[in-house]
């Protein structure tokens, strides 16, 4: 008996492995790095979610005889959530988790309650006015991860001065002094995470700083108040 479900079970496997071979041999003339790892079963029966994430993260799904394929929202009526948003936002939340801390410039609160990832530019003037409240929002009980986006286009010097800073001796003290004082450490040259943390950003769909990620994966681009951020923290908690 075993072995007779044994065998079944081979079967199909072998089934679902060529169902998702097709899909694959679908794709690829649109999508030429998408590989049998980007496919997995769905919340809509008849179709496979697809989860790309070069250049950019996008979710699809497709119907398993490859006929059909659903881009864009996909709301769950009887929930009212965007199901298609939330897969991108996990995603996004695994990259994130996926990078060190060691690698991040972490300012972290005494009483820590809530984490944030910050893409920053430290050219930026938003950025810098962000970072001026990191008292503020260190009291709300908010740790502010820092991660490299600089912007070349607005900023060439960005990226060489976010260098300096990240191979300083003391990270966190070098940002916040050249986010206060424009005063830039003379750090010897180090291997260093800004360019890898650049090419991260665009993949998360950063175009613009400061750009906060929150505990789920939800993006929230620009610049906001502490108060206002700890309460568009709570509103994501209560989803």
């Amino acid at each position: 008996m075993k072995k007779f479900l044994a065998l079944i079970l081979i079967f199909l496997t072998n089934i679902a492995l060529a169902d998702v071979s097709l899909i694959v041999n679908k794709l690829k003339p649109f999508f030429p790095e998408i590989k049998t790892e980007n496919i997995s079963t769905s919340q809509l029966d008849g179709y496979y979610e697809v989860v790309l994430t070069n250049p950019r993260i996008e979710v699809m799904y497709i119907s398993m005889d490859g006929k059909y394929v659903i881009q864009g929202a996909v709301t769950d009526l009887e929930l009212m959530t965007n199901i298609s948003t939330n897969r991108i936002n996990s995603v996004k939340l695994e990259i994130l988790e996926s990078i060190s801390d060691n690698d991040k410039i972490v300012f972290k609160a005494k009483d820590e309650q809530y984490v944030i990832n910050v893409f920053t530019d430290v050219d930026c003037p938003y950025c810098a006015k962000l970072h001026a409240n990191m008292d503020q929002m260190n009291n709300l009980g908010i740790t502010v991860k820092y991660l490299a986006s600089p912007l070349e286009q607005l900023h060439p010097n960005a990226q060489s001065a976010m260098e300096k800073i990240w191979c300083a001796e003391n990270k966190e003290l070098a940002m916040h002094n050249y986010k206060t004082k424009r005063d830039l450490p003379d750090s010897p040259d180090c291997t260093n995470p800004v360019a890898t943390q650049l090419a991260i950003s665009k993949q998360l769909g950063v175009n613009g700083t400061p750009s906060i990620f929150f505990e789920n994966g939800t993006n929230l681009p620009g610049y906001l108040p502490p108060k206002d951020i700890l309460n568009r923290i709570l509103q994501t908690v209560a989803q």
